[in-house]
């Protein structure tokens, strides 16, 4: 390439280049302060507070912000277009008086004189949270209860005196609660079955932090049931189990392998059109706490599929009958007492055959229900599938384990 040429190679970049700066500046350069909001009027709420305004006539105003501080020493801004004559001040811990000063800011960042409001937010929400806080013993552990009527992202953090000394901590399952459900639940399990001091705070997403609920609590005892007494009772109306590699038996539900490959898990013929049960001998009679279902992996490494369990119910007895009539929908007759109905939810309550990384360790880690309190003990358990993830009858189930004593 010539001299000439790279002259004007050069000429044409230099040139591209400032046309590019000049279009990425204000058009006009405005030193000029813009007039100031109007009108302004507020809306307290809780945590937070809702600012109306009336916007300055000038034509170059780009948006209005509002600067304060969430607690002292700690500066917020929230910044609102000029295409709006609104804004929302959040992340108050308290309910007392505070000054938000609101700018117009025009092409050129120059900004207005401040306009000075005070607002007084209401309750903030980790406040009602804490005032709703309830905590009741559990086998295993304790469960927590909280109303947040503000839907705010929040935590509950729960700790324990391992050492009856004041040194708060969190041990193994004890994690936080996080939700921001209007009513959040939850189950901490793990906890041995000795009176011990525990300290329960919440926590909104700016971290202000409640008072404590100390409390000292006695979890009930519980244990895993011993899978080895386990057995088959084969009844009358028993789904019919495939030929998994020898066994047409529910063995692989309870075999404690809880991620099998196939044919090594519980797998019925698919062709049922009733609801279909699975029976199971405990080897005694047993007080049960919960108990947890760990799903077939489907082909595809999908959980929330075909006939993984989704709505179901558990039935209980001591004496079963094997002449007892059930009816036409493969419901148990008299000799059975049904415990309660279960329903499997999807995290993220996406579709069929879309599983997030949430909706597989769910299931990795298996599904687990409470059984209710006040319980008769039982010796039998029924498993009747109600509804599978493909909506007919077919049951897959990979492990079953129990709690209780």
């Amino acid at each position: 390439m010539g001299k000439l040429n790279l002259y004007i190679l050069s000429f044409s970049l230099l040139a591209f280049g400032c046309k590019q700066e000049t279009l990425n500046s204000p058009i006009v350069s405005n030193s000029n302060a813009p007039g100031t909001v109007a009108n302004v009027k507020v809306v307290n709420q809780n945590g937070k507070a809702s600012i109306t305004y009336s916007l300055p006539s000038d034509k170059d105003l780009q948006y209005v912000k509002a600067v304060y501080e969430t607690s002292p020493g700690v500066a917020a801004q929230v910044i609102a277009s000029r295409y709006a004559n609104n804004l929302t001040v959040d992340g108050f811990g308290d309910t007392l008086a505070h000054t938000i000063k609101l700018y117009s800011v025009n092409s050129s960042e120059v900004s207005s004189a401040p306009v000075n409001v005070t607002v007084n937010p209401l309750t903030p929400g980790y406040i009602l949270a804490r005032r709703s806080l309830e905590v009741n013993i559990t086998f295993g552990g304790f469960t927590i209860k909280a109303h947040n009527p503000t839907s705010d992202n929040l935590a509950i953090i729960p700790m324990v005196d391992t050492t009856g000394k004041g040194n708060w901590g969190q041990t193994t399952g004890m994690d936080n609660v996080y939700s921001a459900d209007t009513v959040i639940t939850a189950t901490i399990r793990n906890q041995p079955s000795v009176e011990r001091k525990y300290a329960f705070a919440v926590r909104d997403r700016w971290f202000h932090y409640s008072d404590t609920l100390f409390l000292t609590l006695t979890p009930l005892f519980e244990q895993q049931l011993d899978k080895s007494k386990f057995a088959t009772l084969v009844l009358p109306h028993d789904a019919t189990v495939l030929n998994n590699g020898g066994y047409t038996w529910p063995y692989y539900m309870y075999d404690g392998n809880y991620h099998p490959g196939w044919p090594s898990t519980y797998f019925t013929v698919e062709s049922s059109i009733t609801p279909q049960m699975v029976t199971i001998d405990l080897g005694a009679v047993h007080t049960f706490s919960r108990f947890q279902i760990n799903p077939y992996k489907e082909v595809g490494n999908y959980y929330y599929v075909r006939g993984n369990p989704k709505d179901f119910e558990v039935w209980g007895s001591n004496s079963p009958d094997l002449t007892d009539p059930v009816s036409a929908t493969n419901q148990p007759g008299s000799s059975w007492t049904k415990i309660d109905t279960y329903h499997v939810t999807k995290p993220s309550g996406s579709g069929y055959q879309i599983e997030t990384t949430a909706d597989q360790q769910a299931a990795y880690n298996g599904w687990q229900f409470d059984f209710p309190t006040g319980l008769k003990d039982y010796r039998y358990i029924r498993i009747r599938q109600l509804s599978n993830w493909q909506g007919s009858y077919f049951l897959t189930i990979a492990e079953l384990t129990l709690w209780g004593k």
